[in-house]
């Protein structure tokens, strides 16, 4: 009689064992995601802050000195090093922010350090110096009203996928739940 008892709950304590394992991982995935998705918006906050690199190390140190061995280049400073290098490190962090999925918000200020950028960049080499700041100021706002609806139009449509893909993840969760009752009642 002890052993149809412990051949009765054999199969239960089997169940609550898998459904603790799959607890277990479902956290350690979780954590993991999180843990990714931080890294990830570092990425994207330190990509933002990067092009202003060479004002913030100008602040500690003079960066209009002269750089030795510029092959090719007749006279570098450290201020326009700096510069250079951070472009191209700006855009692999941002790659990288938004191949691990990065949260959307930090995106933002990906885009504020752009228009800055694209505000500086078009005053001085359409402008230079400024003369006519108004017309640059307004070409600057129409096109970052064009890149902000078609962010918006994009986040709205991604939204939509997200939320159809929550859906169908709930609804085949529901199924499988419902499924690996009934497979265990048959048991």
């Amino acid at each position: 009689m002890h052993h149809k008892q412990s051949q009765q709950t054999s199969p239960q304590n089997r169940q609550e064992l898998t459904q603790e394992k799959q607890l277990i991982r479902q956290n350690r995935t979780g954590l993991s995601k999180l843990i990714i998705e931080i890294t990830a918006s570092v990425f994207v906050i330190i990509s933002a802050i990067l092009p202003f690199l060479n004002n913030i190390v100008g602040y500690f140190t003079d960066v209009t000195v002269q750089l030795d061995n510029n092959a090719g280049v007749r006279s570098l400073d450290l201020d326009s090093a700096i510069y250079f290098l951070s472009i191209p490190v700006c855009m692999i962090l941002l790659a990288l922010g938004g191949l691990f999925r990065a949260n959307r918000f930090t995106f933002y200020a990906a885009l504020i350090s752009g228009y800055f950028h694209l505000s500086t960049y078009v005053k001085f080499v359409f402008f230079n110096q400024n003369k006519i700041s108004a017309i640059a100021d307004a070409a600057i706002i129409c096109l970052l009203l064009v890149i902000i609806v078609l962010v918006f139009l994009l986040d709205r449509y991604y939204r939509k996928i997200y939320l159809l893909d929550k859906f169908n993840n709930s609804t085949l969760e529901r199924f499988s739940s419902i499924l690996f009752k009934r497979l265990g009642k048959n048991e």
